[in-house]
């Protein structure tokens, strides 16, 4: 057992965010670029239990099939989705190799929830659509005095911790602070709904993202598995992440790493342990091609009258806007191969160009929101003005 999970409070303050928050290794969909989301008042938030994993049930269930266990009740979900219930769980067993005794029990625990899927499914296109909020006003509500007090107080707590992932991995603490800013307040709120309940409704509800959601809640079966805890337990937001870096079920197999233990050893503790959620960001990062001592964004000091519009579109080799007379404020020593983007972003100065550089495609990975990636950089900057001085 993880040195962490024997010392689990049964309970932590968390806070539900009430709107679709920027969520970190997630993609599960495109951010809404608008107002900074709201948030509502704590709430207590039940963390994975540490009770032996759930004993096989005991139920008949009859067989539709000589592969699969399907054709039984699900209570606790309506009428119109009994069938699909039944597909679900054929599939969990055929597919992803989930035992009967394991996927029935599991599945028919869990509940419908229907404020999950309000909350992830996309407002209805107006015919006179408001114009979107400039990048300035999300990054303001993410480097507001309270969210870098936080971030002081995190580096003042961790800054040993923060170096030492940085060595290992080549992600700066910073950026990482960036991350943990954004998606939890620093674990001040990581989201009070069953990661199972949501996958499980959205699947069910949300017919464009059915395959996605389907494959989180097989991930989500499988990682209450390997954490030994019954798999309702596990509590994270509406879209299925968890954690104090809201990792999807996926990710946290995937890139979930125990600071300073061996391949293979116990299981990271990411709602609780600063230093599996450190380095299991950079762990993602890194695999999604983070690049050490690159830099992120670069302000463009002047565009001597070039052609931007022919750049504001995909990547583009470095020597390209080079040769156009894109320049960057701080110049790198980066290849002109180099593939960057140009990104035009709203601050209070007006439309500002920025060299969008591989790092910053990196931080896309964990969410594909140009104003999220673009937030996190300049969290990181702040931060370092403030701990410098």
């Amino acid at each position: 057992m993880h040195k962490n999970w024997a010392s689990f409070p049964k309970t932590i303050l968390a806070t539900v965010v009430t709107a679709v928050l920027p969520a970190c290794a997630t993609n599960v969909g495109t951010v809404n670029q608008a107002a900074a989301p709201a948030i509502a008042t704590p709430a207590p938030l039940p963390l994975p239990a540490l009770s032996t994993p759930e004993q096989p049930s005991t139920v008949v269930m009859p067989k539709t099939g000589n592969t699969c266990i399907s054709n039984v009740a699900f209570p606790n979900f309506p009428r119109q989705y009994q069938e699909r219930m039944q597909k679900i769980a054929c599939h969990l067993q055929e597919r992803d190799g989930l035992p009967a005794s394991y996927v029935i029990p599991a599945l028919q625990d869990a509940s419908f929830n229907a404020r999950a899927v309000a909350l992830m499914t996309p407002a209805p296109p107006s015919a006179t659509p408001a114009p979107p909020s400039p990048w300035w006003r999300y990054r303001n509500h993410f480097l507001r005095q309270n969210r870098l007090n936080q971030g002081v107080q995190f580096w003042r707590d961790h800054a040993v911790l923060l170096q030492a992932v940085g060595q290992k991995y080549g992600v700066p603490g910073s950026i990482l602070m960036g991350i943990l800013n954004i998606e939890t307040g620093f674990g001040s709120f990581q989201g009070g709904f069953s990661v199972l309940n949501s996958n499980l409704s959205l699947a069910l509800a949300l017919p464009g993202r059915r395959r996605f959601f389907l494959h989180q809640t097989a991930e989500t079966l499988k990682l209450a598995q390997r954490l030994g805890v019954p798999p309702g337990t596990l509590q994270g937001s509406q879209a299925g992440a968890m954690g104090m870096s809201q990792f999807l079920a996926s990710s946290y197999l995937r890139y979930g790493v125990t600071w300073n233990d061996p391949p293979g050893g116990p299981m990271p503790n990411l709602w609780q342990s600063p230093a599996d959620v450190l380095a299991s960001t950079a762990n993602f990062f890194r695999g999604h091609g983070w690049q050490p001592g690159q830099p992120v964004l670069g302000r463009v000091s002047g565009d001597r009258g070039a052609d931007v519009a022919s750049f504001l579109q995909g990547k583009h080799p470095l020597a390209q806007l080079r040769a156009a007379g894109i320049q960057p404020e701080t110049a790198s020593r980066l290849p002109g191969s180099t593939p960057v983007g140009l990104l035009r972003l709203q601050t209070e100065r007006g439309p500002t160009l920025f060299i969008a550089y591989p790092n910053f495609y990196a931080i896309m990975g964990y969410n594909p929101s140009t104003y999220y990636s673009a937030t996190v950089w300049a969290y990181a900057e702040a931060i370092k003005r403030v701990i410098n001085g």
